[in-house]
């Protein structure tokens, strides 16, 4: 499908991530939602604000616009395929989680109830759903097959949730389904409708998203409120046993695990505030972010051969991000 026309310019930031091409894609959201035609869901759906629009950034270094120029309506629905899919499951997340804010602003279940915010995520992932169907078999399904892996990955999360989980590799696991394997199956497939080496893509797209997944836990104890968009420390507030608190744990001797447990249980604020100077004071935050550094030099690795610099840039940027 790549227009050998049109010379390759990986590097070229200025058209993927102009914000004339994102807005594009924020509209072609708007206009299928507004498809619907119901002032109810056309109100709760405008409270949303847009986030970092990652996975779109991700399919736009793998199919750069100057380069499937005659492509571009495809390219563009598929990101707004994958926005729809991703606002949908941070909807029923924060149902789940009782999450009072989102990036900054009240959360909508918060702001139109839980029974709302649910629905309006059956809304976003159906819409996604139909504009699928309009791609071949092989994209749909790599797409389709990612958000069931991310319901598994949800429905295992909140089993663990509010006992401390001490297991790396049920954390690894719960990382791959909820995070990590929509980041890959948005890699892959840009890689198919361009009729690059998919497995590769997939490869760099699954480090990438454990790497993402990370450092959201080590942002989440390091950074404040105004940053985040969130209050700090949610993670335990949610019960959920990220990884720093899982390497930290292990550390731990018997009389200081029964503390940290009793701590992480209790979960009020005093406990959370002990809890962050035991990680700041620990090796468990710098021990984090060297996995996520191994998880993006993974994912350089797997797209070596394909003389992507902007997806290196991409890598790079997950591992200094700091929001």
């Amino acid at each position: 499908m790549r227009d050998k026309n049109v010379k390759t310019s990986y590097d070229n930031a200025s058209t993927l991530d102009s914000d004339r091409v994102l807005l594009s894609i924020q509209d072609r959201c708007n206009q299928w939602i507004s498809e619907q035609k119901s002032r109810h869901i056309d109100t709760m759906y405008a409270h949303i604000k847009s986030g970092k629009m990652l996975r779109s950034k991700l399919i736009l270094a793998i199919l750069p616009l100057e380069s499937y120029a005659n492509q571009t309506d495809k390219i563009l629905d598929l990101c707004a395929i994958v926005e729809l899919i991703q606002c949908a499951s941070l909807l029923h997340d924060d149902v789940i989680d009782e999450a009072d804010t989102r990036r900054g602003r009240a959360s909508i279940n918060v702001s139109f109830g839980n029974k709302n915010a649910i629905m309006l995520g059956d809304v976003l992932y159906s819409n996604a759903y139909v504009k699928l169907c309009d791609f071949e078999p092989s994209i749909a399904s790599t797409i389709a097959q990612a958000v069931s892996h991310l319901a598994r990955g949800e429905i295992e999360d909140v089993s663990y949730s509010g006992n401390f989980q001490p297991d790396l590799e049920i954390y690894y696991r719960i990382l791959s389904d909820k995070t990590a394997s929509l980041i890959a199956a948005c890699a892959k497939a840009a890689a198919l409708f361009g009729g690059l080496d998919s497995s590769a893509y997939e490869a760099y797209g699954y480090n990438l998203g454990m790497a993402f997944q990370v450092v959201d836990d080590i942002l989440d104890i390091t950074q404040d409120k105004a940053i985040l968009g969130k209050p700090a420390m949610n993670d335990v507030r949610e019960g959920k046993s990220t990884l720093p608190y899982i390497l930290l744990y292990h550390t731990l001797s018997n009389n200081e695990k029964e503390h940290f447990l009793r701590l992480f249980t209790k979960a009020d604020e005093k406990s959370i505030a002990a809890l962050r100077n035991m990680l700041l004071d620990s090796s468990a935050l710098a021990e984090s972010k060297q996995i996520a550094q191994d998880f993006i030099q993974k994912a350089k690795q797997a797209i070596a051969q394909e003389n992507n610099a902007r997806l290196i840039q991409i890598a790079q940027a997950m591992i200094e991000r700091n929001f």
